[in-house]
């Protein structure tokens, strides 16, 4: 047990518990005349108190399935995401600074792709399956491992795609506060939709239910906590399985420019015997991009999933957090001592069935290990060999394509996405934009003071119409 300290992880989970406070920093946002707001439990319920609709509160399938969203919710949405993507980013207060990988560039001009053009796909994609097939996309992931129909995915359509990416217009002024609002509705009512039918507790958001992402049905859960092995701590075994760990997600991120999109969290789940259960996706293969060639030479799997068991009375654990971009923290922060328990699967594909998905015994993982080394070298000569402007538009297809891909790729939409509505291709307002960012300091200075402070997510105007749209052009 970490000394002085036992666990009481569970009284966060009371409904009178403000939770704890994971840093210092808090949020203004654009909340005149208001206290701001705190990281965590708390910065959810005053978010809740403050908004004028329910669409923060626990939802129906009903309340899902209407077309548009009003303005009231429209503004809650935006109020409240602008929050939740303070609260997930200032827990990685260098995520975005890379030496190798230009992210910062890349993700505004993929915010402002996102922006522009997921709409008219998504609208098409729930036009093919309908409102009720979107929820069923969302539902398949209670029942599969190894799927990037997942909490980072479905957060990034809303808070991403409609968050960030109008907050940059915004912040560029190509685009003014009552622009798009159709479009912004078809945005989030597809992040709804998804949400909806993942969780199917009437909650969207992660944070909204004190950062739990326990979405799987429990006898398909039963099917892989049977396959847990004992890890005692500081052992061999121990040893293998937290390298095996490092290394896949290190190829993860890589294998996705360096962002977060490679890596898959939910949890917690609470075992019979007191321990808790996080089940973690690492994509270590994409095979949409093109640099994922030597992940695939080395013979490696779309997803290894890891299954880890965790000794809440080891940690002396007092917090767990499964925040919206799929990532785990805990308070004490090192949880890889208090690991006791461990499985390793595989799946091939991103559409292999899960009955044909590999369980890799604990002892074997020295055979997958070496494949995940040489990809990673190889990863690492191909992106060292790529001029910045290459890096920057790769990094924004894996934002732009991979953030809506599962959903497409689900919907049997993507083909059609690609063909018709020429997904790839990249708008002339963004690839202008490409010169913009370097201006003024807007990569480096601009977005962070609008987009990471909250400053500049500016409400829609009282009044303003909710047909309002603009229209795509090349």
């Amino acid at each position: 047990m970490t000394p002085g300290l036992r666990s009481t992880y569970k009284q966060r989970y009371e409904p009178n518990d403000d939770g704890l406070r994971f840093q210092d920093l808090v949020f203004e946002g654009n909340f005149v005349g208001q206290e701001p707001l705190r990281d965590g439990i708390l910065g959810d319920k005053v978010q809740k108190q403050r908004a004028k609709s329910k669409v923060l509160e626990k939802v129906s399938k009903e309340d899902v399935l209407v077309d548009q969203f009003t303005l009231d919710e429209l503004n809650d949405l935006n109020n409240y995401l602008a929050w939740n993507i303070w609260d997930v980013l200032v827990m990685r207060a260098t995520e975005g600074v890379s030496g190798m990988i230009p992210r910062q560039e890349y993700e505004i001009l993929a915010f402002m792709h996102q922006f522009y053009r997921w709409p008219e796909v998504l609208r098409m994609t729930t036009d093919e399956v309908g409102a009720q097939g979107i929820l069923d996309i969302g539902a398949s992931a209670r029942r599969e491992i190894g799927t990037k129909v997942n909490a980072v995915h479905d957060w990034s359509i809303g808070a991403v795609g409609f968050g960030m990416g109008r907050c940059g217009l915004l912040a560029l002024e190509a685009i003014g506060p009552n622009d798009y609002i159709e479009e912004s509705n078809e945005l989030l009512k597809f992040m709804q939709r998804i949400e909806y039918g993942k969780r199917q507790d009437g909650y969207i958001l992660n944070s909204q239910d004190r950062y739990r992402c326990q979405i799987h049905e429990p006898d398909f859960l039963a099917g892989i906590i049977n396959q847990l092995e004992t890890l005692e701590p500081g052992s061999p075994k121990h040893d293998s399985f937290t390298r095996f760990n490092a290394a896949a997600e290190l190829l993860a991120f890589l294998d996705h420019m360096d962002c977060r999109l490679g890596l898959g969290d939910t949890g917690p789940y609470e075992l019979d015997n007191g321990n808790i259960l996080i089940l973690r996706d690492l994509f270590v293969n994409e095979p949409i991009f093109h640099w994922s060639d030597v992940c695939d030479d080395a013979g490696l799997p779309h997803a290894y999933t890891i299954a880890i068991e965790i000794d809440p009375e080891i940690l002396g654990l007092q917090e767990i957090r499964v925040n919206d971009i799929s990532t785990t923290f805990t308070r004490p922060k090192n949880y890889i001592p208090a690991i006791v328990g461990g499985a390793v699967f595989a799946r091939e594909q991103w559409d292999t069935p899960m009955k044909d998905v590999r369980s890799i015994a604990i002892d074997d993982l020295g055979g997958e290990l070496p494949k995940i080394q040489d990809a990673t070298l190889k990863m690492y000569g191909k992106v060292s060999r790529m001029c910045r402007r290459d890096l920057i538009w790769a990094g924004q297809y894996v934002y732009y394509v991979d953030m809506i891909l599962p959903y497409l790729r689900k919907a049997g939409t993507y083909e059609k996405a690609c063909d018709e509505y020429q997904l790839w291709e990249v708008d002339q307002r963004v690839s202008n934009y490409y010169y913009d960012i370097s201006k003024r300091g807007f990569a480096q200075e601009v977005v962070p003071q609008k987009i990471f402070s909250g400053q500049g997510y500016l409400p829609f105007g009282e009044g303003a119409d909710l047909r309002r749209s603009k229209y795509r052009w090349l």
